[in-house]
């Protein structure tokens, strides 16, 4: 994992899934939102679903979903919870609410400003903050950059 930007007490950090679907680098533990990046589309529902397991065990509060096959990435993050917590008691289901989001269509400039500036929900003021990239494309870097301006520029306001 790699820091794109730091401010105010606010880290905000990227990682790859790497072949055959396990993410490159630990998650960071404790609550964080997720900007979950799709570049190719190539990622089967297998794929999908542990790479949902694996934020949601490790804390995730808050995915946004962006690039292709988006809506499926939601969707992938909401049954997995579903199915984390199908017997669980409402309380327990509360306190490990995850928000989620797809943004099918928007460029990386507006997915990183929407990821930025409305992830923090409820009593959630996150200090961590995930750029996850899946597959292979060119905007890696692109996203990044538009998260790291939206982060420095939320953090002079």
């Amino acid at each position: 994992m790699y820091v794109i930007a730091e401010i105010h007490g606010r880290t905000y950090s990227a990682s790859t899934v790497a072949d055959p679907g396990a993410i490159a680098d630990p998650l960071p533990g404790g609550p964080f939102p997720c900007l979950l990046w799709d570049h190719d589309g190539r990622s089967p529902a297998p794929l999908r679903s542990a790479v949902a397991r694996a934020l949601l065990e490790a804390g995730c509060r808050y995915v946004v979903c962006g690039g292709h096959n988006c809506e499926a990435w939601h969707d992938a993050i909401d049954w997995e919870f579903v199915n984390a917590h199908i017997d669980d008691p409402t309380g327990v289901t509360d306190a490990a609410h995850v928000m989620t989001s797809w943004h099918d269509g928007q460029t990386p400039d507006d997915v990183a400003f929407f990821f930025v500036r409305n992830t923090n929900f409820d009593d959630h003021d996150f200090r961590t903050h995930v750029v996850l990239h899946v597959g292979a494309g060119s905007d890696h870097d692109r996203l990044n950059a538009a998260v790291r301006r939206h982060a420095l520029a939320e953090g002079a306001a």
